[in-house]
């Protein structure tokens, strides 16, 4: 007789899932190697699934042969999820797939022989907990350590080809392999350790059902979401339907199964405490019942109140027990027995304490009595199950078919007969839901596509005489905005050649150097005349204040921006250039030297230009940083009229020398009081003053729908500053290339003392000239030892010491000076022979002969460097190429004295 229960359930539903896909699967057309694979799996998880099944409703010795299915069972969907792993979605290891599949099935054959070679030779023994017939743990230690082994190796096979693919088949693949994973590892890692006495089969149980119906449920989805096959769409409505439906009966299952044990345990405890005052008679369920005094030895036996015939009670083992119940005083729970000497006989006992007579008393009651009472809930479970698996699979597609799939397949022969060019055609709505809608809207549409086709075919029989009235219009129209468009880029070209002049870079210091780029937003050409208009302007010029014998010369810079684009700006910058240049002239015409503070002159100044702006009554007004810049000392005064923050660019960090507003435009009222701002310049420090066109970047990639996305960021200048190390042309190429400019875009560069060392070098070049020429030799190697290890000197200074400490014989000066004029001319023909010389005479002879190699290399045939080279071969005991050196020299100039020297000091010494 079956005995069903949850287990019974759960391992039920898992064969009803896995059968019907693998049918599926099976019967699909032109299947991929990861399909058939697939279907192996599916198969072979049937098989594994039936035997658990077997196990749980055969609750009798018989049932341990469940193991001469369920190992194969498992092996087979673990080599096939392998071959999954080498060949979803594609195979790229194909010759090692083939080899590790002959592999696995070898080792899963030899290790199935050998459990049931082993396991053939004991008798089973039962699990209370798992209430299934079973082998010892240690009989599949092999094969569940075999079963992680295979386990692992998909992984390795899955990682590696991940590590290898790119985009959605990457996606696919790790997908599928966690999908995999987990009806695979996690029972696998359960059975282990249930193997290793971890846990109790029991647990392994629980864990089976819900890892393989949740990874069955996963797998299916993702096949379903990424098969090449075609599927159907009834086909996943069923699958999806069928996948739940067995979920939630499982839960059910177990809710049910947990409230039966519950009930079994409260009925059966009664009946049990009822047997304290009377004993049972031929209805009753007791098997048997044993009694044993409260205050008993360890000696005292039970004594046997009642007893079944047809087994032996083991007493030693109900006395231990009930001696255990006694002492942890834990009644009233079942307990499992065997009964029987042979533990075939299986009982569940309840301990019940009687304390008015001194007694426990021990009440077994069958064991299958316990499964018959699961049974009766189970059974109907089992049932539904099937029964809402058949309901599914036969009356969905009925169902379906008439409100979904034959609407659906309507609308797509319909499609399928707009694509072929028939405009005509009109499907009929069968059902009034949102596919009714759609194939309503469809009909709408493929009417209104006819009407338009209709109506595009009428224009396009009188396109030609409407294409010639077109043209005459637009012909006229582009005639009127040509002239138009003639006299405004006259207007412009006239503009333009007024503000030209008016931005002026008249800075004429060497320590304070004065850059400019200026390229305004609106271009145009007049004429075959390419030009430029906008409202920037940039002026420098050079002043001086102070004592008029000995003045202090200042550098002036203006960046400015007037409001307004094209005419507007340009009429603004006009007027800016125009009034500052009158400025400049008359404060710096005729050499003057202008007898107030710097401060006092950019307050003036201020006050003038503001005067000039504010007569436009707002409608003219202007951004601007004006300033002096101290040519000697680097103290720099300058006011900023709401015009973008100024940079110092100093020792490879950009910083801005504002922080907050502290001045309006010019011809606006400003809430600030005027102040002139102060800064000391250190030497090599570059300022830069920029319009907002700097900032006003239209930066690429911007957000959806086309909109235009401005730079907000105030920090981006100051960051490409430093990414340009202040260099004007490498500053403007990054801001270009950050995006696209949307403004005039102005720069002013002021660098103080920026070529300060160069300068030094220039002069102590002349002061060591003057007194090598006096004979004071000494105080001029120190000069240019300095000039020489300045870092921003070049090559002149230490040529020069070179060739007067060689004079002087200081070959060590000389060797020095030689080597940094090889830093800059590394392929110097000259400066090799002469480190040569040099060392040769601080007896560094291996130096020396690697210098007259370079030069061997350079020029060849130059007589005093064959010379010397062999001389030095000769001093470092080489003959050989010392005299192969020599001919050489000699065949150039057979009665050269110094090679016939070297050569009879050659011949001396051998």
């Amino acid at each position: 007789m079956l005995y069903f229960n949850a287990w019974a359930i759960g391992t039920l539903v898992c064969c009803i899932f896995t059968i019907l896909l693998f049918t599926y699967l099976a019967f699909l057309k032109n299947k991929t190697a990861a399909t058939t694979a697939l279907a192996i799996l599916y198969l072979g998880a049937f098989v594994l699934d039936l035997g658990f099944f077997l196990s749980a409703v055969l609750p009798a010795p018989i049932a341990s042969f469940h193991r001469f299915l369920t190992i194969p069972g498992a092996f087979t969907p673990l080599v096939s999820m392998v071959q999954l792993g080498y060949s979803y979605p594609r195979n790229i290891h194909r010759k090692e797939s083939r080899i590790v599949l002959g592999i696995l099935i070898a080792a899963s054959v030899l290790l199935t022989v050998d459990f049931a070679f082993r396991a053939l030779q004991i008798a089973p023994q039962f699990d209370f907990k798992g209430q299934i017939f079973n082998y010892p743990h240690e009989y599949g230690a092999r094969v569940a350590a075999a079963i992680m082994g295979i386990v692992l190796w998909f992984v390795v096979v899955t990682i590696r080809k991940a590590l290898q693919f790119k985009g959605e088949e990457r996606r696919a693949l790790i997908q599928m392999s966690v999908a995999l994973l987990i009806p695979t590892f996690i029972p696998g890692l359960a059975n282990a350790l249930f193997q290793n006495g971890r846990v109790s089969y029991l647990w392994f149980q629980w864990i089976f059902v819900a890892s393989t119906l949740l990874g069955y449920f996963a797998i299916t989805i993702v096949f379903i979401n990424n098969a090449v096959e075609r599927t159907s769409f009834m086909t996943k409505i069923v699958g999806i339907s069928l996948v739940t439906i067995l979920l939630v009966v499982q839960l059910l299952a177990t809710v049910v199964g947990i409230q039966s044990d519950e009930n079994y345990d409260q009925m059966h405890i009664q009946e049990a405490r009822n047997y304290r005052f009377a004993t049972p008679d031929e209805n009753s369920r007791a098997a048997y019942i044993l009694e044993m005094p409260m205050r008993a030895t360890l000696s005292s036996a039970p004594r046997t109140l009642f007893r079944r015939e047809g087994f032996d009670l083991d007493l030693q083992a109900a006395r231990r027990s009930m001696f255990q119940s006694l002492s942890e005083r834990s009644f009233e729970r079942r307990l499992p027995r065997w009964l029987d000497l042979h533990g075939t006989q299986l009982y569940y006992a309840f301990h019940i304490e009687d304390s008015a007579h001194g007694r426990i008393l021990e009440v077994g009651f069958p064991y299958l009595d316990y499964r018959s009472f699961q049974d009766k809930s189970a059974r109907l479970i089992s049932f539904i199950t099937l029964a809402l698996a058949v309901m599914i699979i036969g009356l969905y597609p009925v169902f379906f078919s008439r409100n979904l799939v034959r609407p659906l397949n309507t609308l797509l022969e319909g499609v399928g007969e707009v694509n072929t060019g028939n405009l005509t055609v009109s499907i009929p709505v069968l059902v009034q839901d949102e596919i009714g809608y759609l194939s309503e809207s469809f009909n709408k549409m493929v009417r209104s596509i006819l009407e338009g086709k209709q109506q595009l075919q009428l224009y396009a029989e009188t396109l030609e005489e409407k294409v010639k009235e077109r043209t005459l219009e637009l012909s006229n129209s582009l005639q009127q905005v040509q002239q138009l468009k003639g006299q405004q880029d006259g207007d412009y070209f006239l503009t333009s050649l007024i503000l030209r002049p008016l931005m002026t870079n008249w800075n004429k210091s060497q320590l304070v150097q004065t850059e400019m780029f200026l390229e305004q937003k609106k271009h145009f050409s007049f004429r075959e005349r390419h030009s430029e208009l906008g409202g920037d302007i940039c002026v420098t010029g050079n002043l001086r204040f102070g004592d008029p014998e000995r003045p202090d010369r200042y550098i002036m810079f203006c960046n400015a921006d007037a409001m307004g684009k094209s005419m507007q700006g340009a009429g603004g910058a006009i007027v800016m250039g125009t009034a500052l240049n009158n400025i400049m002239a008359r404060s710096a015409s005729s050499d003057r030297v202008l007898a107030v503070h710097p401060r006092s002159w950019l307050e003036e100044t201020y006050r003038e230009l503001n005067s000039v702006f504010r007569t436009f009554d707002g409608s003219m007004t202007c951004s601007c940083v004006l300033g002096l810049v101290h040519e000697q000392s680097g103290q720099m005064y300058y006011f900023n009229a709401e015009h973008p923050w100024t940079v110092v660019y100093r020792a490879g960090r950009a910083e801005f020398l504002e922080e907050e507003l502290m001045l309006r435009k010019l011809g606006s009222p400003s809430e600030f009081p005027f102040q002139v701002i102060e800064r000391q310049l250190s030497e090599g420090d570059i300022v830069l003053v920029g319009s907002d066109g700097r900032d006003d970047v239209e930066i690429s990639g911007g957000k959806a729908g086309g909109e235009r996305v401005i730079n907000e960021d105030h920090e981006l200048f100051r960051r490409i500053v430093e990414q340009s190390a202040g260099e004007l042309e490498a500053i403007v190429r990054r801001v270009k290339e950050a995006g696209e400019i949307t403004d005039d875009f102005s720069l002013i560069r002021i660098a103080f003392h920026e070529n300060a060392g160069r300068l030094s070098t220039e002069r102590d070049m002349l002061e060591a000239r003057k007194l090598l020429d006096a004979g004071e030799y000494e105080p001029a190697r120190d000069l240019l030892l300095q000039s020489m290890r300045r870092p921003e000197s070049d090559m002149s200074p230490a040529e020069m010491l070179a060739g007067a400490a060689y004079q002087r014989k200081d070959y060590a000066t000389a060797t020095e000076a030689l080597e940094q004029c090889l830093e800059f001319a590394p392929d110097s023909a000259d400066f090799w022979y002469q480190l040569s010389m040099a060392l040769k005479q601080m007896r560094q002879f291996e130096r020396a002969r690697d210098a007259g190699e370079r030069v061997l290399g350079l020029q060849p045939l130059r007589i005093g460097n064959l010379v010397t080279l062999a001389d030095c071969y000769r001093l470092l005991g080489q003959s050989a190429r010392a005299r192969e050196l020599l001919q050489q020299a000699l065949q150039q100039d057979p009665q050269h004295r110094a090679a016939r020297r070297v050569l009879e000091l050659l011949g001396a010494s051998t």
